[in-house]
């Protein structure tokens, strides 16, 4: 596993807040959000090498989630 770099992280965090508070607004998207959170470190480490950036990293995460509820396969 790779190294995570402490404003990296930051970042993501900062970004996934902001998508929290649209989600409370809409009232659409919690359940595939705080499944995505489950999911960024294992994200990060495997973009480790490849100069992603957060926003990118956060959306391939749900994106993963998203996919799973559409294959039917059980997320969380």
């Amino acid at each position: 596993m790779g190294r995570t770099i402490p404003s990296y992280t930051a970042s993501i965090d900062s970004f996934i807040s902001e998508l929290e508070r649209i989600s409370k607004r809409t009232g659409t998207l919690d359940e595939v959000i705080q499944e995505t959170k489950k999911r960024i470190r294992y994200f990060q480490n495997a973009a480790y090498e490849e100069g992603i950036d957060t926003q990118t990293l956060v959306l391939l995460a749900m994106i993963s989630v998203i996919d799973e509820k559409c294959r039917g396969r059980k997320t969380g």
